[in-house]
């Protein structure tokens, strides 16, 4: 037994190859044909995350993170998830997004006796008109599961029936989220790259009808100086048609909804489809950088 080689999908680590993986995997579970013990609760949200994962905003956290996301959840350490405030500005950037925070490839969960490794994961939040951020669970070889919510103003908040075992691994979950997006929302210079292979692009279309253009590296630099560009300066109806994400931006006091940030008012720009598919559509996943991007 020792000889049988692990299998190659739902282990591998790359970005574009955990969402394949996990795309594949769900589907052929959901296939009529296949024999499975999960409850239809939880194919429901299998189904649900499938459609996520093809229409998400998508989020990758590189490795240079590690620190500031660690030192973000410290400043919570000995309070009660319900005493738990959040900045505004970690809310996420679409209704719906993709997160993979990759020095993390591993979440042990649960105490000694129950403890479940579950490996090569990301997360699915939602963000609801209430302020409140809803995170989900998802790796390619575990079912999906509803980990917990956060609120400005109400703190993380868990599911009913989760055991408490749980509560602080998804706590965890929560302040890497809200760390992560915090670190976004802070509007920076961007570039764009291709990301990935073009064979992978093309096997993504083919395999899991995720368009070619999709696979586009969006990245900042989050310790720079803001670059604010005007549309009409872009001439804006001569661009590609392309998504922009959610973010804050400058605001006056007298306007509706305003958020503050050191002690300056923000309001938040929702995101947004603009350009025309005259000039070719751009879609991307997000990954901020520190320093000069290459």
């Amino acid at each position: 037994m020792d000889d049988i080689k692990k299998p190659t999908i739902g282990n591998r680590m790359g970005f574009i190859e955990t969402i394949s993986d996990t795309l594949t995997l769900y589907r052929g579970i959901l296939d009529p044909n296949h024999r499975s013990d999960l409850s239809f609760e939880e194919k429901m949200l299998m189904r649900k995350v499938v459609e996520d994962l093809k229409r998400a905003d998508l989020y990758f956290m590189h490795e240079d993170f590690q620190e500031i996301l660690s030192n973000y959840g410290d400043q919570f350490d000995g309070l009660n998830y319900s005493s738990m405030r959040f900045s505004e500005f970690t809310r996420p950037c679409s209704r719906t997004c993709y997160m993979r925070i990759n020095h993390q490839t591993k979440l042990i969960l649960g105490g000694d006796k129950k403890a479940e490794a579950v490996a090569n994961y990301g997360y699915i939040t939602e963000y609801y008109e209430d302020k409140t951020t809803a995170i989900t669970l998802v790796a390619p070889l575990a079912a999906p599961r509803p980990m917990a919510a956060y609120h400005p103003d109400r703190g993380i908040y868990f599911p009913e029936n989760l055991s408490e075992d749980l509560h602080e691994p998804y706590a965890m979950g929560c302040f890497l989220i809200a760390g992560a997006f915090e670190l976004i929302n802070n509007p920076k210079f961007v570039i764009s790259k291709a990301a990935g292979t073009r064979a992978q692009r093309k096997q993504m279309k083919r395999e899991q009808d995720i368009p070619l253009e999709a696979w586009h590296q969006i990245a900042w630099n989050v310790d720079e100086d803001t670059i604010e560009v005007e549309e009409g300066d872009r001439g804006g109806w001569r661009m590609p048609l392309h998504y922009t994400r959610g973010h804050p931006r400058k605001a006056e006091p007298h306007h509706e909804n305003v958020m503050y940030k050191d002690g300056k008012p923000y309001k938040w720009i929702h995101g947004f489809w603009s350009g025309h598919p005259a000039y070719g559509i751009k879609k991307g996943y997000h990954a901020p950088t520190i320093g000069k991007v290459a």
